[in-house]
């Protein structure tokens, strides 16, 4: 019985290590060249142990080498698009390499035990080393000379850490060669088992947290249901990044997020810059967006901008707002494209398309004509543009459904300013809804009478930014007074937001005749109003103080006419007031406590570098500081009462 199960031990080690005779094809003794069923009884112990090392040494180089391929495809999988080079001698060549070594050692055999012993120790060594190398990761670089290849590898210094105890040593020392490429077989193969235990421990702590039976939400759920719910997650905020989070909760989850119907409205900006590729934009755009309605690809620099603009118009056939804002390689033929292949488009953002050069007025032109009733939304702002007045001449006489006009920061080609017509553009667009001139130069062209008279107005505007810098002469804030105030929100009773910021010209009496009565947001820093004496500003925040949410005064120098007006805001049943500016302004306290206790629903107040108030208090507050100062400020007036009830008393007794 001996016999035979040494017998089936040799055969074993024959067939692992493919030792065969060349002649006849007879398994052999490799020590005494004996056929196998006649061993040598001296030889026994001797076969036993190479056999059983060998065997041990040969698993884990298996394991060793699968492992070295599995870190090495990853790898690939990660860098798909780099042309990576693969160094000249793989760690499974060696791998090899030494298997082929060590069984020519085995089969040349010894007369003795110490010459066997000295061939084992030859070899490049199998057995796992008693001690292994600190990990210290460093950058490097290998590969052919051609192409550059980055991988991480463990740099060889004298500070040794023992192997962990449950791991079974072979007794015997591996001989490492110093070589100065990450080609190391030992760093290699290390590498690969210490991520294979890595993975394997992190996968047991997830399957152990991990609950068996999920819920009904990530089990049992109608797909149909699950889709209904997402859709209301990202009606409002986009596609990004919410169907992205929700994916990652199950599988289930997850194949409901690929839905298309997801992605109707996209904000390419939540992706991080450096992912920005065109190879990614066009796998979003084949695979993601065909029912995409909006799609917002402002900042994305990407080279080839025709056969981009090409591939979204043929994928995106529902395509209907479209941003391209800071694209700067757009030309005539790229507008012209997309204003006649985009047949459902109605949104246009063309904001920070130009570097140095102007825009020219012809494609502009073009696409007025061309867009025609079906453009809503144009933005045209930070932008230089020659033939500003042709462009909103087209605008005007073919584009009856535009809603928003943005020009803001428009510089004209010749550095002097462009006329706006605001009577052809009320006749012309009588739906405009939004209109921005802040810190343009541009001007409001004089019409006459008769014109003015004529003019709808625009009865369905609710937002009007007519802010400039207070410094540059050149600007819209610095052509409004009180006349060009009355002709552009002629009618204009939906105003819900007006921000005259920087208008010198502009009086109390021009604010007063504005036919809207439920203003909401108010801007009126470094007007005239706020620093004349004696001025209507009181009765300006008193008209619209049942419906202010957001009032700007800062630096506001007429303090008597700021504290009335501060007072005014507070006399509304429940006042809506959310935000106050007050920064750099001479407010008094009395009204800062008065907007502090009569209006409950104040979120943010901003106090900086308001001289008349005491120090401590000259900061920004918003949420839960409000509540702080409030309390704080009511809490002060029992000391001021005391103080001065105790001066009183001393005047008295003097």
């Amino acid at each position: 019985m001996a016999e035979e199960s040494l017998c089936e031990e040799m055969l074993l080690a024959a067939a692992t290590h493919r030792f065969t005779d060349a002649t006849n094809g007879v398994l052999k003794h490799p020590e005494c060249n004996t056929p196998n069923n006649n061993l040598c009884a001296s030889d026994i112990k001797d076969c036993r142990e190479l056999s059983a090392t060998h065997l041990r040494e040969d698993s884990q180089d298996s394991v060793e080498s699968g492992n070295t391929t599995t870190s090495q495809d990853e790898e690939s999988s990660i860098n798909e698009f780099s042309l990576l080079s693969e160094p000249s001698t793989s760690p499974k060549e060696n791998s090899k390499n030494s298997k082929s070594a060590a069984a020519r050692n085995f089969s040349n055999g010894a007369a003795d035990k110490n010459s066997k012993v000295r061939k084992r120790a030859a070899a490049t060594g199998r057995g796992r080393p008693r001690k292994a190398l600190v990990a210290m990761y460093h950058s490097q670089i290998s590969g052919d000379k051609n192409t550059i290849k980055i991988r991480i590898k463990k740099s060889n210094l004298s500070t040794h850490t023992q192997l962990t105890p449950n791991k079974k040593k072979s007794g015997r020392r591996k001989k490492h060669k110093t070589s100065d490429t990450d080609t190391s077989d030992h760093e290699s193969s290390t590498t690969a088992k210490r991520t294979k235990n890595s993975t394997v421990e992190s996968s047991q702590v997830d399957a152990a947290s991990e609950p068996q039976e999920q819920s009904a939400w990530g089990s049992t759920t109608p797909p149909a249901l699950l889709l209904s719910i997402f859709q209301y997650v990202v009606g409002r905020d986009g596609a990004l990044p919410g169907v992205v989070r929700l994916s990652k909760v199950c599988r289930l989850w997850r194949d409901v997020g690929a839905s298309p119907s997801l992605w109707r409205k996209v904000d390419l900006n939540a992706v991080k810059e450096r992912a920005r590729t065109d190879y990614r934009l066009s796998w979003l755009v084949l695979h993601k967006l065909p029912l995409c309605e909006d799609l917002n690809l402002g900042e994305w620099k990407v080279r080839d901008i025709q056969a981009t603009l090409e591939e979204i118009t043929h994928n995106c056939p529902h395509l209907r707002g479209l941003n391209l804002s800071g694209w700067k390689g757009l030309n005539a033929d790229n507008l012209k494209y997309i204003t006649t292949e985009c047949a459902n488009l109605q949104r246009l953002d063309l904001s920070s398309i130009n570097s140095t050069s102007a825009i020219n007025a012809q494609p502009l032109v073009s696409l007025g004509q061309t867009m025609n009733t079906r453009l809503t939304h144009l933005v045209l702002a930070h932008n230089k543009i020659a033939g500003f007045t042709q462009i909103m001449a087209s605008i005007a006489g073919n584009c009856a459904n535009l809603e928003l006009l943005d020009i803001s920061n428009i510089r004209t080609f010749a550095h002097n300013t462009a006329l706006l017509h605001v009577e052809k553009l009320q006749i012309g667009c009588p739906k405009l809804r939004v209109l921005r001139l802040t810190n343009s130069q541009i001007w409001l062209a004089p019409a006459s009478l008769t014109d003015q008279v004529a003019s709808p107005g625009f009865p369905c505007l609710e937002e009007l930014s007519l802010a400039g810098i207070e410094d540059d002469k050149t600007t819209t804030a610095r052509c409004v007074d009180d006349d060009g105030i009355e002709r552009i929100l002629k009618n204009s009773t939906k105003l819900r937001l007006l921000d005259v910021r920087g208008c010198i010209r502009l009086t109390d009496s021009g604010l007063v005749k504005v036919p809207a009565w439920d203003l909401e947001h108010l801007f009126l820093s470094a007007c005239l109003i706020t620093r004349a004496q004696n001025s209507g500003l009181e009765l300006i925040l008193q008209k619209w103080s049942h419906s202010l949410q957001e009032v700007d005064l800062a630096w506001s120098t007429a303090t008597e006419s700021l504290d009335n007006a501060v007072i005014a805001l507070t006399e509304a049943d429940n006042p809506p007031l959310r935000t106050i500016n007050l920064c750099g302004s001479s407010v008094s306290l009395e009204p800062v406590k008065a907007i502090l206790k009569k209006c409950p629903h104040l979120h943010s107040i901003n106090l900086q570098s308001c001289r008349a108030l005491p120090r401590g208090i000259k900061r920004l507050y918003t949420g839960s500081a409000v509540a702080e100062l409030r309390q704080s400020l009511q809490d002060k007036p029992k000391t001021d009462d005391t103080a001065g009830s105790d001066n009183d008393a001393a005047e008295t007794t003097s």
